[in-house]
């Protein structure tokens, strides 16, 4: 089973966490192939920065608790931090919201040589706006909304995806799928954990009781944003060291695709290199 497995199309179903479990049953250390992937990751990424050549944008959404901080952490442990800009975006500010849903992210998109990560992004104005668009209404949307508000939403996302393939960033979609179950369970630990008490909210466990309209609307965001070009990979996240393993996998496949390469030195003039010499012996 390749990582290919987990790649979203049209009509294909959600992987199972069986599956994810099927590919990683022989590893018998999950930290110690973990290092040795992320290793991997940064040396691509160091040579994406060096080159300057693309610029490569991950996008990571999900439910509450599936793992997007923890992954983001360990899957890029080993990576310069100065190739990379991590964003995680909260609730819109009242500035955010009075200019067009891609504003806020727009100003953060990487540029050439760099990495940039996005935990959430514009699609939480088609995920959790979509479950609550009363929200609009911060936005001067009148509402109730038609389908055909979120079909432009969609072809937008779309629109703007293909724009920044073309001007030649790499973007990479992960939907980290954690089971109602196990968000539960995590939720609890939260509640129970004093180290992990700080990120128990209330709020989360409110929107936990919308598991079914969150549900449909990733279902219509995969069918409608996972383009042939820039498609999602909906990763099982009940087991967080498998999921980090495939999301590392993913990114190590992806950019190799990009075949980055260190430029050569820069012609040095006679001058220079006579100091060089005599510096360097």
């Amino acid at each position: 089973m390749k990582p290919e497995t987990f790649k979203s199309t049209t009509n294909s179903p959600r992987a199972s966490q069986a599956e994810i479990n099927k590919l990683y049953d022989d590893v018998k250390n999950t930290k110690k192939l973990q290092t040795k992937l992320s290793k991997q990751l940064a040396e691509l990424q160091a040579r994406i920065q060096a080159e300057k050549k693309h610029a490569v944008l991950v996008i990571f959404q999900a439910m509450d608790a599936a793992g997007k901080d923890s992954t983001i952490r360990n899957v890029f442990a080993q990576c310069d931090i100065g190739g990379i800009n991590n964003v995680a975006f909260k609730q819109p500010s009242k500035e955010e919201s009075s200019h067009d849903f891609l504003w806020r992210c727009n100003k953060h998109v990487p540029q050439r040589g760099q990495l940039t990560i996005f935990n959430r992004s514009y699609y939480e104005e088609v995920l959790v706006v979509k479950v609550h668009p009363e929200w609009l209404g911060s936005q001067k949307v009148e509402v109730p909304v038609t389908d055909e508000f979120w079909q432009n939403r969609y072809d937008s996302i779309n629109d703007f995806e293909k724009h920044l393939s073309l001007s030649g960033t790499k973007i990479i979609k992960f939907m980290l799928d954690v089971s109602q179950k196990e968000q539960h369970n995590r939720f609890v630990r939260r509640y129970k954990t004093p180290s992990k008490q700080w990120k128990f909210s209330i709020g989360d466990l409110k929107e936990s009781k919308l598991w079914a309209e969150y549900q449909n609307a990733f279902d219509d965001l995969l069918k409608q944003t996972s383009t042939e070009t820039n498609p999602w990979y909906v990763i099982p996240a009940d087991s967080k060291p498998f999921m980090r393993l495939l999301v590392t996998e993913i990114l190590i496949n992806e950019l190799s695709q990009l075949n980055p390469q260190y430029p050569p030195m820069e012609k040095i003039d006679e001058e220079d290199l006579k100091l060089i010499k005599h510096l360097m012996p």
